[in-house]
């Protein structure tokens, strides 16, 4: 009976060191978001890109992949732990207003149709834009340019005054009404 007992302890404990909490995954998506076999050491996780508003093509860097390692703190990677998780999100690409200060006036002045920064959001949700507030100067111009106006303002820039964050719809809504109103006005006066 003793010995009965000690061989089921002894299996228990081997079955539970040999498992431990090393899950392993069999499949991840790869490049091109095709299933692919992980094998040793790299079947840990599933590694794959997050939404970036400023990439070229709105997702970071990091490739579909299997892997040995979770992400790396603040880096722009999302991992997880079962077959075939890692799908890339799905982005739609969206325009925000540039803007440029004018040293006469000493307000900012919104930029051409043409200078319009291409940004990315998630499908399905709305884009956020920056726009200067009151307070903002020639000092704060980096806000305003390229695609720096993609996304929000930081919360110490809307307290100050300098940026205001807007929907990308009112964005386009906004650049697109002022030369309307501009042309009505010159029209009719």
């Amino acid at each position: 009976m003793m010995r009965v007992l000690f061989n089921a302890v002894l299996v228990t404990l081997l079955v539970g060191i040999c498992q431990g909490d090393d899950e392993v995954v069999a499949s991840c998506l790869g490049t091109g978001g095709e299933s692919v076999n992980c094998t040793a050491p790299d079947n840990k996780f599933c590694v794959g890109p997050v939404l970036a508003a400023t990439a070229e093509n709105g997702l970071s860097s990091q490739e579909q992949a299997c892997s040995a390692t979770e992400c790396a703190e603040g880096a722009a990677c999302a991992e997880c732990k079962t077959a075939d998780c890692n799908v890339s999100p799905a982005v739609a690409n969206y325009t925000c207003s540039t803007y440029s200060f004018n040293t006469t006036t000493s307000k900012y002045d919104v930029g051409a149709a043409a200078d319009d920064a291409t940004c990315w959001k998630a499908v399905g949700d709305h884009g956020a834009c920056k726009t200067p507030g009151s307070a903002a100067g020639a000092d704060n111009s980096t806000l305003f340019v390229t695609t720096a106006t993609c996304g929000g303002c930081s919360a110490a820039d809307v307290t100050a005054n300098i940026c205001v964050t807007v929907s990308s719809a009112r964005a386009a809504g906004v650049a697109l009404v002022l030369p309307l109103l501009a042309f009505l006005l010159h029209a009719f006066f």
